[in-house]
């Protein structure tokens, strides 16, 4: 669900799950192959126009990519992330910000007491500074109770379901880091404000329902990232939309504050670019290109005709 957000690096306390506990089922779905990538040419812009989907993990076996996102990266002189990636520390210093409950407050009174007691029975914190050097360490539940029930959720890891992935840059990154050498312009759809309320507006009810459906146990969660990113390499945008839908069904309104409203506050901005004239790039979660308000619909309601390539 959160491909469309980037996770802060730095210094962050990670939630490991202990035990795992049924909360509610999860539906499997089969991904259907389609001979495509997540990559829209838009044909009838002023100057070359791609639309990129992102996935934010990706494994040593998912590079090279597919030869449309070279293509993109090579015919584009701007690209526009979901916020500017260069201002990627401010970023990270105002969520960590907003993670967190002012002086006198913390997670206690704030969520489902039956959950606080199981969250302090089955989770410990690890508090990491990869920037110092420091070595982790791991304390209980407790040592993390300032944390808002959103930032827990982002920040809960599972070793087993993560073994084969992440030892190679997400696409987000690798755009990022071959459009710098290529001296390409960068920019965001939204400020660093704007990405850092997506999670930090939340109210608590909100954020509990996010903790809740993280902790949900997933039969193999290897599998299940696996198949995530084998569709989004097919460019099989139906199956991606379709492994959220457990999600979308339970909690809509959240679901479309992730992804299908901030689409539509996207629109003027890919609209002023697309009149710009200028060779652009927009690369933001595959989701966002998926569903029936994708930016790639929207777009095709306006009148642009868009290529999956």
């Amino acid at each position: 669900m959160f491909s469309s957000l980037r996770r802060a690096a730095g210094d962050w306390v990670t939630f490991v799950l202990c035990s795992v506990v049924v909360v509610f089922a999860i539906p499997a779905h089969a991904v259907q192959a389609q001979p495509k990538c997540c990559v829209w040419r838009v044909t009838n812009a002023k100057a070359s126009f791609y639309l990129v989907g992102s996935v934010h993990t990706l494994g040593e076996d998912d590079y090279p990519l597919p030869a449309p996102y070279e293509i993109a990266l090579k015919d584009a002189k701007r690209f526009l992330f979901e916020f500017d990636p260069t201002r990627q520390t401010e970023f990270e210093k105002k969520l960590n910000a907003a993670a967190k409950y002012p002086p006198g407050e913390d997670i206690s009174s704030k969520i489902d007491p039956k959950l606080f007691a199981w969250l302090q029975q089955n989770i410990s914190t690890v508090n990491s500074d990869a920037r110092r050097g420091k070595k982790s360490q791991a304390t209980g539940f407790n040592s993390g109770l300032g944390y808002k029930p959103w930032w827990i959720a982002q920040h809960l890891f599972d070793k087993n379901a993560y073994s084969n992935v992440s030892a190679s840059p997400g696409l987000d990154d690798y755009f990022l880091a071959r459009a710098q050498r290529m001296g390409k312009e960068i920019r965001g759809l939204e400020s660093v404000d704007e990405h850092v309320a997506v999670l930090g507006g939340l109210s608590d009810r909100d954020g509990e329902i996010l903790l809740r459906d993280a902790l949900t146990p997933q039969k193999n969660g290897a599998a299940q990232l696996a198949g995530m990113r084998q569709a989004w390499r097919k460019g099989d945008t139906a199956a991606l939309w379709a492994r959220d839908s457990r999600f979308r069904r339970g909690a809509p309104w959240i679901a479309a504050r992730f992804v299908d409203e901030r689409n539509r506050k996207w629109m003027p901005r890919i609209e002023a670019e697309l009149q710009s004239g200028r060779p652009t790039a927009i690369v933001a979660g595959a989701l966002h290109f998926s569903g029936p308000n994708s930016l790639v619909r929207l777009l095709k309601k306006r009148g642009y005709k868009i290529d999956q390539l």
